[in-house]
């Protein structure tokens, strides 16, 4: 157990970047695949303003939280799914 620790805590921080861009990436495609399905749907949205509010204020933290630590794969995939969820958020409003 011990030596998968040091392993995992001497890991490079380039590899973690790039897994951060990765599974950001993952969450952007979701993002995006939930805009087309508001921007296609006819009537109300089926979203909750809870759950569309608390993601802006989710990666609006994150973002933050990137700029602060200059983590650019944090910076870039939340400011990327921020204004997706800014998009989701205002087609909800303007239905």
């Amino acid at each position: 157990m011990k030596t998968w620790l040091t392993g995992f805590y001497q890991t490079k921080d380039t590899y973690w970047d790039f897994a951060g861009v990765f599974f950001g990436g993952i969450g952007f495609i979701a993002l995006f695949g939930q805009l087309l399905s508001e921007l296609e749907r006819q009537g109300p949205t089926n979203l909750s303003f809870t759950f569309l509010i608390g993601y802006v204020l989710v990666f609006s933290f994150w973002l933050m939280y990137g700029l602060r630590f200059q983590r650019m794969a944090i910076i870039v995939t939340n400011v990327l799914c921020l204004l997706l969820q800014i998009l989701i958020l205002l087609t909800a409003i303007l239905r």
